[in-house]
């Protein structure tokens, strides 16, 4: 039973739930002539198969490469090499990779080529990248706004606006977690001479650098709830509603998180501000919700 239980922690299960609600609510709240029936077919199974398989073969080998530097960081949360060996975790990530090709293949090409590139670079993150100024978590963030841009390849007539929306979102929020993590895991990534972010500037000016970035997701928040009527085919009562629930939920925590990060000083700190940036993230993507009504 153990073994179940890690091996759901190793694939990040939550976060593959997310992926999978993310692409969902892509598909069939920013695009009004997508059905429900839609959700059900065939290659739209395949999809969302073929991206939590990637993203899973990516936790996978994630984990697998970076066991030394976890036993510093988090060994409460180590997996490879305790419950499940180093040599299953290669298994496994290899059987995650090539289910998601098979099932991409069996789409169409672009989807393919699309799984494979992210295959690729999510084996290149892990064993050269992570370590890297920047370069890491600009590549993490990109391919977590692949997970959107990538039913673009799927059905080239969905609601192209929505689709760059939330992915420009993801790509900001995403890269300001990211940093925000390194800056946690600062003391371990230094004993292994990592060269992320937080080492190479220092926390104050990472902490500035998070702040721009937070303020520049605030700004576009902002913009993106002045022409939600333009984009989407809400009429004026749901229009309302929309931001009364970005307001609260989006917003408001937005705000707060500046703040949080400016008396940022500790690990618990990054801590907590890791665990709200990621109830942001996944407070904006429901409000995809708002676009169909």
């Amino acid at each position: 039973m153990k073994v179940v239980i890690d091996f759901f922690r190793l694939i990040r299960i939550r976060n593959l739930i997310i992926i999978l609600l993310t692409q969902v609510f892509a598909y069939y709240f920013l695009t009004p002539t997508i059905s429900l029936s839609n959700l059900i077919e065939k290659d739209f199974l395949l999809l969302l198969s073929a991206t939590c398989l990637v993203a899973a073969a990516g936790y996978i080998i994630n984990d697998y490469m970076d066991v030394m530097l976890d036993l510093v960081n988090k060994p409460e949360k180590v997996i490879v090499g305790k419950t499940i060996s180093r040599r299953w975790a290669m298994l496994l990530h290899f059987a995650c990779s090539l289910s998601a090709l098979s099932f991409a293949w069996a789409i169409n090409k672009k989807v393919a080529v699309m799984v494979l590139f992210c295959s690729i670079c999510l084996w290149i993150y892990s064993q050269f990248l992570k370590r890297t100024y920047l370069a890491g978590n600009l590549l993490v963030a990109l391919l977590t706004a692949f997970t959107l841009w990538i039913i673009f390849a799927f059905d080239p007539d969905v609601n192209s606006s929505g689709i760059w929306v939330y992915g420009i979102f993801a790509f900001i929020a995403t890269l300001l977690r990211e940093i925000i993590k390194d800056t946690e895991d600062l003391r371990g990534d230094q004993k292994f001479k990592c060269k992320t972010l937080p080492i190479v500037l220092g926390i104050r000016q990472t902490k500035q650098v998070l702040i721009w970035l937070q303020a520049i997701l605030l700004i576009l928040s902002f913009v993106y709830c002045s022409f939600f009527s333009a984009l989407s085919v809400s009429g004026t009562q749901i229009y309302v509603l929309f931001l009364m629930y970005m307001m609260l939920f989006v917003i408001v925590p937005m705000v707060f998180m500046l703040w949080q990060l400016k008396t940022a000083d500790v690990k618990n700190d990054f801590t907590r501000l890791s665990i709200l940036s990621k109830v942001i993230m996944l407070s904006g993507i429901l409000s995809m919700v708002f676009w169909r009504f």
